[in-house]
């Protein structure tokens, strides 16, 4: 970031306006004034809750989709992601993309072949990698007409994004995304985004006389974009998932990256999406009895680390109302379940704004989500 006036400039012409997190994340899209740049948006919740869904949807794909209509505007991601390869990710993203562009969101089957009684199957990452069987234990295979939307969506949407590789898994072609699923320490990860920056702006020094060394040297005061209109947002997937520094435990590790993370956002004025684990007394049977219904994972809860509560300016956590461990019926005031534990909402989450430097908290959210589509929709209540 240069200065004052230039950012008050900036943000008077409607450059800083933020890019919106899409469809179903409307509310929270607001509550933060859109991903901005130089932020540290931290995301948590309970394990299987769907906090990669909310990264990839929220962070990713709607601001893509956006960059589409806006060309006055660039971004790349750099992607670290050590729960999910990139092959296993794009299927995901060509499901959404199905659905988004197509409508499609279920596939009918041949007369005769049923799957689970039904004849019909919904679409996921696992049917169209034919790892899904029929009632006769056959697999279901993806039709033509399907298949011909499949490699348009590829050629379209995917390449685009993740780039191409060839059928050895080799980089052909760049993407917006940089997609590292590599194991790295948190000193590779600062290095990997400096690399990164020095490709896409130049780094600023000051010289100065070093009582020290007796000599004139260069410190780092700086960084000037080529492009001052481009977003790059970097995504740790999880954090807790990044290679141990030598000599440093878990904690210290994560700590240390943490540490990074600050200190490029500052330099860059990046974005960085760290997703982290909850500590496990989430589901603590005499927390569950103080908070009642109004139940939500709190920063206290972020597993490994004290850090990121302090240097994050958004913490978001997520939190399935409907998971049996919680033994919930209401949630919020909202009677999630009827007399038999039947599930009113059965796509529902809830997304909460914990901390934030910029905005009112806590803030709550209702949301819809279709983890196999990795989509959001505005949460509507029965009435």
């Amino acid at each position: 970031m240069s200065n004052f006036i230039v950012e008050f400039k900036r943000g008077q012409s409607g450059e800083n306006k933020g890019l919106p997190m899409g469809e179903g994340l409307e509310n929270i899209s607001k509550a933060i004034d859109g991903i901005q740049r130089g932020m540290t948006y931290a995301i948590a919740s309970p394990p299987k809750t769907g906090k990669s869904t909310f990264v990839n949807y929220g962070f990713v794909i709607s601001p893509y989709l956006y960059l589409l209509k806006h060309p006055e505007i660039d971004i790349r991601w750099i992607y670290y992601s050590w729960e999910m390869d990139r092959v296993t990710m794009e299927f995901d993203y060509v499901c959404h993309f199905l659905y988004k562009d197509y409508g499609i969101s279920r596939i009918n089957l041949p007369n005769n072949v049923t799957h689970e009684g039904k004849n019909y199957i919904d679409i996921s990452s696992g049917f169209l990698r034919g790892q899904k069987q029929d009632d006769n234990n056959k697999t279901i295979l993806v039709p033509e007409d399907l298949f011909i939307k499949i490699k348009d969506t590829y050629d379209r949407r995917i390449i685009p994004l993740f780039g191409q590789y060839t059928e050895s898994g080799v980089l052909v072609k760049k993407g917006l995304i940089d997609f590292i699923d590599k194991p790295d320490n948190p000193t590779g990860i600062y290095k990997k985004v400096l690399n990164f920056a020095s490709e896409r702006g130049e780094f600023l020094f000051q010289e100065y006389f070093s009582e020290k060394t007796e000599k004139t040297e260069k410190k780092l005061i700086g960084y000037k974009p080529n492009n001052p209109n481009e977003y790059v947002i970097v995504i740790l997937d999880t954090i807790r998932k990044v290679r141990k520094e030598q000599k440093f435990s878990i904690k210290e590790t994560v700590d240390k990256t943490i540490e990074y993370i600050t200190e490029l956002r500052n330099l860059l004025n990046y974005s960085f999406v760290p997703i982290v684990h909850l500590n496990r007394d989430m589901a603590d049977i005499e927390r569950l009895k103080f908070m009642g219904d109004m139940i939500y994972p709190q920063p206290e809860t972020i597993k490994d680390t004290g850090n990121l509560s302090e240097e994050a300016t958004h913490i978001f956590t997520m939190f399935n109302p409907n998971d049996e461990r919680y033994n919930l019926t209401k949630h919020f005031g909202l009677t999630i379940k009827d007399a038999k534990r039947n599930e009113y909402y059965p796509n529902m989450r809830t997304i909460h704004l914990v901390e934030c430097r910029y905005a009112p908290y806590p803030q709550h959210f209702r949301v819809n989500m279709n983890g196999a589509l990795k989509d959001f929709k505005k949460f509507e209540e029965k009435k």
